[in-house]
């Protein structure tokens, strides 16, 4: 894990960078819209996974408790050792992150984690390198194809990605589950950071989204966790 320290850092965007990332995604996507308001949040001391769970680690999850398998984990495509867990809901997460004392990040601490204080659009800065995530530009084929070159990768593939806090894959590779509902009035949990079929413009530190199925999670949903210093 690395610590992400206590402080103030700024969460959001405001009316002007949503403008700006309009004309960047070349049309006005809505569910950038849920990244408004641009506010300041003070967020306690915290660790955060330094990677994405991966299937190695909830295969010993599974493996000591007896808990459902992922929905892919017969496929060797989806179940590489150092790739990340896919095919699961927010409760086999929450389930997991117990198991492993600890819990999902709440949406602030997954921003800061990402995105570090200075407001950047990408982990790593405010210019966008298809060769430091994994995201569809990275294999140079179409969006929304999940062929052999458009997959999960090992989530240390990218160290030139790392966040400020120096977490890896906060951009791109799988979108990852948190704490917390996308909109209010909707009981729809939220996901950040994009994924392997998602463009430069959605693995943003900002994005978020709602996936279709919470229960059983996708081929490009995951989560990493995080633990309270007390």
């Amino acid at each position: 894990m690395v610590l992400v320290p206590e402080g103030d850092f700024i969460m959001g965007i405001d009316e002007e960078t949503l403008k700006k990332i309009f004309e960047y995604n070349h049309s006005e996507e809505p569910v950038f819209k849920t990244e408004l308001p641009k506010r300041k949040v003070h967020v306690k001391s915290y660790y955060i996974d330094k990677f994405p769970v991966t299937n190695r680690q909830y295969r010993k999850f599974i493996e000591e408790t007896g808990h459902r398998k992922p929905a892919f984990w017969d496929d060797p495509m989806w179940t590489r050792p150092n790739n990340p867990v896919v095919g699961i809901g927010w409760d086999d997460a929450k389930e997991y992150a117990r198991w492993a004392d600890k819990r999902l990040p709440k949406e602030a601490e997954w921003e800061k984690a990402a995105r570090g204080t200075d407001e950047r659009w990408w982990p790593w800065g405010n210019e966008f390198h298809k060769e430091y995530c994994n995201s569809y530009q990275s294999w140079g084929a179409s969006p929304f194809s999940l062929g052999i070159r458009n997959r999960c990768t090992d989530i240390d593939k990218y160290p030139e990605g790392v966040s400020p806090y120096g977490a890896y894959d906060m951009a791109g590779n799988v979108w990852e589950m948190c704490d917390g509902i996308w909109l209010e009035g909707l009981e729809h949990r939220v996901m950040r950071g994009g994924c392997f079929i998602s463009s430069a413009a959605f693995v943003r530190t900002t994005v978020r989204w709602s996936p279709a199925d919470e229960a059983n999670g996708a081929k490009w949903l995951g989560f990493r966790c995080v633990k309270d210093i007390k």
